[in-house]
């Protein structure tokens, strides 16, 4: 007898061929039954499900978002969207008196200087001190590496003994936090203990759910957690997993700014791919810079719209070959944050130099965002399979700035999608989450349309770098399955692999383009158990 049978259904397999099934059944968590046949038949379930021909396919696999810092933050001024610092004022004044403060604090994401329709852009500490000159405030850039905080606040964290290691970041004049001096706050607030972390993996979770996300690659250190207390972290993972209570699974990107906390993790006997079904360990996560908004992306040449600024390197050569050479001897994957072309150039290179003794790149190292790149770094990435985690959600913005910071020509050439894949690069879709939202959908429909979210411009931005329906899908599902080497496991629907999937309201084979971003999920299942249903 069956566990679940799902019937009546177009059910999309994601697998080498791309076959449809109507019929699929799950016994001990795994699937064991894909035909054709009409109805529910003669076969015994203990329960089954009749789709009514609604669309099921493999469960989401958000590739890059950190779900620590997403839990914490649904406490914080969600900005997103403002249009101006004087509608920020009034929304942190707003939520000030409605929700209060967060440990002292009020703490605000999401704001875009570049979605300004009025009044000035550069907002500084002189505008949040309109909102209080009492408590601190911080209010973090959508890209979350800039910052601008009021003069409490500045004067908190400059005298903090941690702020010295990032004096240049911080400019003291105007209140503006660059890179690592963002987080120096979290230094400040009280540390969160075992029982605080599980509360925000379990809060996160809910929402995966709702996504229709079952599998989630998350740098959750550095940020939420402070990366020296990495074993809270896994701590609270374990605990959570011997509860039971763990219901999506995590493959956790370890980020180390700190060279001795890295070596402390690896010699601790940690690597890659320890764990179990629903938390195991990933790559090291490095950043080597910053982002295009806040022109810390480093690049090979100067900004286009700004001469005197090519970026930020923060992670030099010499310290990104020590991180390598230490991943490498103790089984550690590599996954690091590159936006700008000059930090992509330098991270492919000492990646090939890595791995010149197996430039197949068995262990599937790869670049975090990978946006701005030319033909030439592509090929460069070819050469040592060097793999790519992106975001389609991200040119919903940065079509407004791309051509202004690197230049038409350059810009041609980036979020270059397609051009990957038309080189057989591994690449996976991630959101960055809650840099941006994580609605699967929507990143789907961005990655095959290259439209923003009004659907503009009408035939995509750069339409050559569009990729298909199926390769969309697959970004989210089996690409980011063997991002975390468990294709054989997961990301598709086939006889033998795990039961996680996810049920869409509408066909997303027969809508229209631009409608996939409407498409709800209404049914998540992982481990062929009903984890969501709305």
């Amino acid at each position: 007898m069956l566990d679940l049978l799902i019937f009546n259904g177009k059910i999309a397999t994601v697998d080498r061929e791309f076959r449809f099934f109507k019929r699929l059944g799950v016994k001990d968590k795994k699937i064991v039954l894909l035909d054709n046949i009409e109805g529910n038949g003669d076969i015994q379930a203990k329960d089954s499900i009749d789709l009514e021909g609604k669309v099921l396919l493999p469960g989401f696999n958000d590739s890059h978002l950190h779900s620590l810092d997403y839990a914490e933050q649904k406490s914080a001024v969600d900005l997103i969207g403002t249009e101006s610092i004087e509608e920020i004022i009034e929304k942190c004044k707003k939520h000030h008196l409605e929700k209060g403060l967060y440990q002292g604090w009020l703490i605000g994401n999401g704001w875009n200087q570049n979605r300004f329709t009025q009044g000035s852009k550069n907002m500084t500490k002189h505008h949040l001190d309109k909102i209080s000159k009492d408590f601190p405030i911080i209010l973090t850039r959508t890209c979350v590496h800039m910052a601008v905080v009021n003069t409490k606040a500045l004067d908190l964290i400059v005298n903090n003994p941690n702020s010295e290691r990032y004096k240049e970041y911080i400019d003291i004049e105007n209140g503006i936090l660059k890179e690592g001096a963002i987080t120096l706050y979290k230094k400040i607030l009280k540390k969160l203990g075992i029982e605080d972390i599980k509360k925000l993996i379990l809060l996160a979770q809910e929402d995966f759910l709702k996504a229709g996300i079952t599998s989630v690659q998350s740098a959750d250190l550095f940020s939420a957690v402070p990366e020296e207390d990495w074993r809270d972290l896994l701590q609270a993972y374990d605990e959570l997993g011997k509860e039971k209570k763990l219901k999506v699974r995590t493959y956790e990107q370890c980020m180390f700014f700190n060279y001795d906390n890295f070596e402390d993790f690896v010699k601790s006997g940690y690597k890659t791919g320890q764990g179990d079904e629903y938390f195991k360990i990933g790559p090291l996560k490095m950043i080597a810079d910053g982002s295009l908004g806040a022109r810390t992306a480093y690049m090979d040449e100067p900004y286009n719209d700004d001469s005197s600024k090519r970026g930020i390197l923060i992670l030099d050569e010499e310290k990104i070959r020590k991180y390598f050479d230490t991943a490498k001897k103790y089984g550690m994957q590599v996954a690091i944050h590159t936006i700008g072309d000059g930090s992509a150039k330098l991270a492919i290179r000492l990646l090939n130099e890595k791995n010149k003794d197996d430039l197949s790149n068995p262990m599937r190292d790869g670049l975090v965002h990978a946006q701005i790149t030319t033909p030439e770094i592509l090929d460069e990435m070819k050469k040592g399979n060097i793999t790519a985690y992106i975001q389609p959600v991200f040119i919903d913005s940065d079509m407004e700035i791309a051509e202004e910071r690197v230049g038409i020509k350059k810009a041609s050439t980036s979020y270059a999608w397609k051009s990957m894949l038309d080189r057989e690069l591994l690449i996976s879709g991630g959101s960055d989450a809650p840099v941006v939202s994580f609605n699967i959908l929507e990143n789907i429909f961005y990655a095959v349309t290259r439209k923003n979210i009004k659907c503009q411009p009408k035939e995509g931005w750069f339409p050559q770098e569009k990729i298909s329906l199926e390769q969309g899908i697959r970004l989210f599902t089996i690409n980011g399955a063997y991002h975390s080497h468990e294709e054989n496991f997961k990301g598709s629907l086939e006889i033998g692999k795990v039961a996680d999937m996810t049920v869409l309201d509408k066909d997303i084979f027969s809508v229209a383009e631009d409608e996939i971003k409407d498409i709800k999920v209404v049914m998540t299942f992982v481990d062929g158990e009903l984890r969501y249903q709305g």
